[in-house]
């Protein structure tokens, strides 16, 4: 199997099997008969099967540990060599289980596995994620068949499985009861299970293209196990989720309280605790509510704030630093609001999971600024909770304006300007603080792709920027990128930089680079990558091309085929 395109752990692939392939995620009919010792497929000759599945033992789930034991034995002993198909048989001790796939995995390469008593284990909310999960990072190549209702395929496809065997659809049928939209809770006459499915593993391959699987899965909350499946995998697998979310381009929809911990929304504040750091020379930091219109400066009431600032600061307004507060992400750098891509239900009730979060993250923020800076907040309704609670966790002192009617009002902007006078706030700034600022705006994007100090590479006092829209960055008459509200890209030559500054984003290679990098050549990866990041290819030291990354950093070592990277400059 080959991995085409990520959202999570979730992937659009493509299956290669003899003269034919077909796409996953995908329905399947498995025909095998198992028996302690004859799993082969029957009634056929053994090598006209596409998959050749491996004798098993079939377990159940809450089959007693002493029993466990001695069929491991047993199937210790066959010769894996002439089978690409294995029967996971999973029971309540995963130890068992993750010993059995290293014992195998040792011998040899599989193409699928067969994921046993899927429709119990799904409703053991922890192991369910645990079992994907273990399968999922042994083998990248895997394909994972589950036997499993169609209501769950999408919440099963993003946690990591591929494909979903129908045959148990029939009972359905035959007692006339067919599938809905909000099954298992109301049903209908007939039989429609085939088609249901048919229908439903459509649904999730068009999300899937569309980067809209994480959507999907929130709107089929049908079960408490869709719930419990979720919340385990949010909180205990954030790492397992995120490093194969893709970097997000477009808006993020969040619609229910599950949205709070997306792994957009992890990644985000983990990148402003570790990625950002505050432009040199600031005398003042403002914190201000976010706005529905993104980016928040081409906002109505941004522009209000920024009109108030530049009225009372003048050039001084070069000089001082803003932080946006939002939910879900908590803190927005300004630098940072065109990547802050999102949409939510806003209403001014904030929960206490979004108060908590957001202070925390203020907290650790407003830690990252000169301790003599005032801190003002011209801050309404539970935002003003949110910078409260961060004063308080952090130890720092905001000053709060006085807000009426809204922080948009007259009254409340005025207050804004009276504020700055009363602090004796007279911050002086020329024109070079204001070209300083400019590239920092600029700076602050390539650190949070690339991490702290790809900024400074690629964009250097000595650089110059080209252009008044598309702006190109050039250093010694060489372009290192791109910058075009908040959208870049990267030359080999910038990649060069960015490298040798902060050694990351790189997939390393030991051959002459014709075209694109496929798995089974890359010799190290660094870990952070995650898919459609841009990368370079490195050989010797020396960055020979630059592309999107198709896999993550982890994948791209344990992958044994499909393209890693999909290269698009060479140097």
């Amino acid at each position: 199997m080959e991995i085409i395109k990520h959202e999570g752990p979730g992937r659009l692939g493509l299956v290669r099997v003899k003269d034919r392939s077909f796409k996953t995620p995908a329905l399947v009919n498995v025909d095998f008969t198992l028996s302690p010792f004859n799993s082969y497929f029957y009634p056929k000759e053994f090598e006209d099967y596409d998959f050749t599945l491996a004798p098993s033992i079939p377990l159940s789930f809450y089959t007693p540990r002493e029993i466990i034991e001695k069929a491991l034995k047993r199937l210790y002993n066959v010769d894996y060599s002439k089978f690409n198909a294995i029967y996971l048989p999973t029971v309540r001790d995963t130890r068992y289980m993750e010993e059995f796939l290293e014992e195998l995995f040792s011998q040899k390469n599989f193409d699928a596995l067969y994921l046993g008593n899927s429709k119990i284990l799904i409703r053991e909310y922890r192991k369910f994620v645990e079992i994907i999960r273990l399968i999922r990072e042994k083998d990248p190549n895997l394909m994972i068949i589950a036997d499993l209702e169609p209501i769950f395929y999408p919440l099963a496809v993003y946690l990591g499985i591929d494909a979903f065997d129908t045959r148990s659809l029939k009972l359905y049928d035959f007692r006339n009861i067919g599938f809905t939209q909000f099954s298992p809770i109301l049903w209908k006459d007939g039989a429609n299970s085939l088609e249901f499915a048919k229908e439903t593993i459509e649904l999730v391959r068009k999300a899937l293209e569309e980067n809209k699987l994480r959507y999907l899965v929130e709107n089929f909350f049908y079960t408490q196990s869709h719930m419990g499946i979720l919340r385990i995998a949010d909180k205990e697998h954030a790492d397992y989720l995120e490093k194969y979310t893709p970097i997000q381009k477009e808006t993020v929809y969040f619609i229910s309280d599950a949205s709070q911990n997306r792994p957009e929304v992890i990644r985000w504040r983990e990148r402003v605790v570790e990625r950002f750091t505050p432009p040199e020379n600031i005398e003042a930091l403002f914190l201000f509510p976010c706005s529905a219109k993104k980016p928040y400066s081409h906002s109505r009431s941004h522009m209000l704030y920024r009109r108030a600032l530049k009225e009372t600061l003048g050039s001084g307004i070069y000089r001082i630093h803003e932080l946006i507060l939002t939910s879900p992400y908590g803190v927005v750098p300004r630098e940072w609001e065109w990547l802050a891509k999102y949409d939510i239900v806003v209403t001014g009730h904030w929960s206490e999971e979004e108060i908590s979060s957001a202070a925390e993250l203020l907290a650790k923020t407003l830690e990252k600024y000169p301790k003599h800076i005032p801190i003002i907040a011209h801050l309404d309704e539970a935002y003003v909770e949110v910078a409260e609670r961060a004063s308080e966790i952090s130890g720092r002192e905001i000053v709060f304006t006085k807000v009426k009617n809204r922080t948009t009002s007259k009254e409340s902007l005025s207050s804004l300007k009276e504020t700055i006078r009363e602090i004796t706030l007279e911050p002086k700034g020329g024109k070079k603080d204001k070209t300083y600022r400019f590239y920092e705006n600029i700076r602050k994007v390539f650190d949070f792709y690339f991490g702290i100090g790809a900024g400074d590479a690629v964009l250097p006092e000595s650089a110059r920027i080209i252009g008044s829209k598309m702006l190109r960055l050039m250093v010694d008459n060489n372009q290192t990128g791109t910058y075009q509200d908040g959208v870049i890209s990267v030359t080999p030559f910038g990649m060069q930089l960015i490298y040798e500054a902060t050694k990351s984003y790189y997939v390393k290679i030991d051959f002459d680079l014709r075209g694109d990098v496929f798995a089974i050549g890359v010799n190290e990866a660094d870990t952070k990558i995650r898919p459609d990041d841009i990368v370079g290819v490195v050989r010797d030291e020396k960055v020979v091309g630059v592309g999107k990354a198709v896999l993550s950093g982890e994948e791209m070592i344990k992958a044994r085929r499909g393209i890693a990277v999909k290269v698009r400059k060479k140097a």
